[in-house]
């Protein structure tokens, strides 16, 4: 669909958006062109330079730097004109977070500091302190002289904030520039952290700082966008004002191999940090920033972007400069052709929500890092991440930011069962939340220690639900070697020893709370010939698994960490006892997949009587390399009150079953899957009806 000024606004209907991040001499290329460029490769709506770093107009501002290559004309002028003509949405690029050295020369007061007195500068560009007249007053007269000029369908802020590091991946710390260390004293009294990180004691107040003022920043920058443009979309990277934008990328000091769902994370995780706005993540056709005229394999773009329309999501692309600017062409093809099925289907893809009916938690002490790198403390998230997509069953985030403020009601949202990672530390407004929740009649499944964060972020020693098993915690105990002795459990796990490493948190238990797998007798594990449990040796006294009716719900407790074991090891039993769990104290769920191949079941809905269900193949995935996967047959996927069903890829009606199974479940036989399929499928009953 094309771009149209007097339809709904272009971002409230499907968008897929090609980001053209262009160097100085591009501002030479034919905006004519590169508008056709996008359009036939189906875009309908670009990402331009205006300006910031550099100006891409005649800028009259004497400290806003002129592209050096500025032809005769306006640049900007011609890209809107072209975009407008090819039937595109124009979104204007402004990155406010640097400027160059003739205006560092004139005014260095407006720019970050290190700790060694030397200014924060990479290639002669130059990082703004958020508290320096640059960002505090300037940067309204570059958008005021911009937008005074030109109308924009929307504007995207790229970089900003207190950076830390620099293009050379380097940490370079904290600016203690002579604004903030006045601000901060004015503030909270003391001076900077002579360190960064929770070791000095003024650390914290220094992250409400920067928050502070980042916050002030963007208000005003919104309140002088709005007042020049009312219609305008404004866009921040992964903040959302109308719409919200992640990135996904390549970052070769990370840990190997990347994360393979990067892209249907960051989307979960920011569309429930912003519920109900329109999302996309720019997928980086470069590999990392050292390379960028390097590009990532077609594969590779294909594996990020179905999980991102998979999650509701649009299609979205970041090149370096312009189509023709690529040296290597030959990821286009791939992404070419999801960009123009995208087109052709995108009635399918309009006002999607999450059909998935369990919830991961994300805390709200920022557990998770949206953006792709693996940092301490994420593993237990990753872990229960990669349990339900190898279990095959859909899920969502829920942001625990929003439980925390009452933006997401818990007890009044489709849950059936919320997972929260090991070790995660909650509000008192968040436990109270989760326990209205299971009261309601709902599961929650916890791990480890679950402890309270008061209002000032330090970790309380206490469990603060009071649907939990758990009444008091006790010292933790090594319990490497340790397993689950399932053969008595009503769980199902094939009498499987399942293995327990780490610690082990023991507590006081609540009178009514049940054990529902016991732990196995310690033996020695060496010698071979020594490896075995004594004939007097006894069970563990602790249990496995614990569970207490809580209201008309369940709360579960794991008092140790089977999602981080699971994130390091991938034993089919650590991911089998999250699965076990929630098939005995969840409803049915409403979709199922069955078949043999590494595949991720993804649930959206547009109504309760319309889903659109996405199987993602990831067989294309060897460690670092992302290749064409081979075509996966033999899948089948059933549906609580199945009617007809339509598969988008293989452009066909899926066969299904004549009439539902006894659990009501009617099955289709799935086409061959190659990168992903989207089956359409109109149900016979409502969602609400089912369970």
């Amino acid at each position: 669909m094309a771009f149209n000024a007097h339809d709904v606004p272009w971002y409230k209907r499907p968008y897929r958006i090609v980001q053209t991040n262009l160097r100085e001499p591009d501002i030479c290329r034919d905006p004519k062109k590169i508008a056709v460029s996008i359009r036939e490769f189906g875009g309908n709506a670009i990402v331009s330079n205006v300006g910031g770093i550099v100006a891409f107009y005649p800028t009259e501002l004497q400290y806003h730097t002129l592209n050096p290559y500025m032809p005769d004309g306006d640049f900007v002028r011609s890209m809107i004109d072209a975009a407008r003509a090819e039937g595109l949405a124009y979104i204007g690029r402004f990155d406010l977070s640097k400027s160059m050295g003739d205006t560092f020369a004139a005014h260095p007061e407006w720019f970050m500091v290190n700790r060694d007195g030397t200014p924060r500068e990479y290639a002669g560009a130059y990082q703004a302190c958020p508290n320096g007249g640059w960002s505090q007053a300037y940067v309204g007269q570059i958008l005021a002289e911009a937008l005074g000029r030109y109308e924009m369908d929307g504007i995207f802020f790229n970089g900003g904030g207190f950076a830390a590091g620099d293009y050379t991946g380097i940490n370079r710390g904290i600016c203690v520039c002579a604004n903030c260390q006045a601000r901060f004293r004015e503030m909270f009294g003391k001076d900077l952290p002579m360190e960064d990180g929770p070791g000095d004691p003024a650390w914290r107040d220094y992250l409400a700082f920067q928050k502070k003022v980042t916050s002030e920043l963007a208000e005003r920058n919104l309140k002088t966008i709005k007042s020049l443009q009312v219609g305008i979309a404004v866009i921040g990277m992964g903040v959302a004002n109308e719409l919200a934008r992640g990135e996904t990328q390549r970052r070769v000091e990370r840990p190997a191999p990347e994360w393979a769902y990067q892209s249907g994370e960051q989307s979960r995780h920011i569309q429930a940090m912003v519920p109900g706005k329109p999302f996309s993540a720019t997928s980086a056709a470069h590999i990392d920033y050292p390379w960028r005229q390097v590009v990532e394999t077609g594969a590779f773009h294909m594996v990020r972007l179905a999980q991102q329309i998979g999650t509701g999501a649009m299609p979205d692309l970041y090149l370096m400069g312009t189509f023709d600017d690529q040296n290597d062409h030959r990821f286009e093809a791939q992404v070419r052709w999801l960009f123009q099925w995208h087109r052709a289907n995108e009635e399918h893809y309009d006002g999607l929500k999450p059909a998935a009916q369990i919830g991961l938690y994300s805390g709200g002490g920022g557990q998770v890092n949206i953006f792709g790198k693996d940092t301490a403390g994420m593993s237990g998230w990753r872990g229960i991440y990669t349990a339900m997509v190898d279990r095959r069953i859909p899920f969502w985030v829920v942001n625990g930011d929003r439980v925390d403020d009452g933006t997401t009601k818990l007890a009044n949202e489709d849950w059936d069962a919320l997972i929260l990672p090991g070790n995660i530390s909650l509000s008192e407004r968040e436990a109270q939340a989760i326990d209205n929740f299971v009261s309601a009649g709902g599961s929650v499944i916890t791990m480890g220690e679950v402890r309270l964060r008061n209002v000032s972020g330090a970790n309380i020693a206490s469990m603060p639900m009071i649907s939990s098993p758990i009444s008091a915690y006790q010292k933790p105990i090594d319990a490497h070697g340790w397993s689950l002795d399932t053969t008595n459990s009503t769980m199902d796990f094939g009498g499987a020893r399942i293995p327990i490493d780490g610690l082990y948190y023991p507590a006081e238990l609540k009178p009514d709370t049940n054990s529902l797998i016991g732990l196995a007798p310690q033996q020695f594990f060496g010698p071979p010939e020594l490896s075995y449990a004594r004939p007097e040796t006894t069970p563990l006294p602790y249990a496995g698994v614990l569970k207490r009716a809580f209201g008309k719900g369940v709360a579960i407790h794991i008092p140790w960490r089977p999602d981080e074991q699971y994130y390091r090891d991938g034993l089919p039993d650590l991911a089998g006892l999250f699965a076990e769990l929630i098939r005995i104290h969840a409803p049915p769920p409403l979709v199922r997949l069955e078949g043999a191949g590494p595949v991720e079941l993804m649930a959206m809905r547009q109504s309760d009587e319309s889903l659109l269900i996405h199987v993602i193949n990831y067989a294309g995935q060897r460690n670092g390399l992302y290749a064409d996967p081979p075509f996966i047959h033999g899948l089948r996927l059933g549906v609580l009150g199945g009617g007809t069903a339509q598969a988008l890829v293989a452009g066909q009606e899926v066969s299904g079953a004549s009439a539902p199974d006894a659990a009501g479940y009617r099955w289709y036989d799935l086409p061959p899957v190659g990168f992903f399929e989207a089956v359409a499928v109109k149900r016979l009953i409502k969602v609400a009806a089912v369970g």
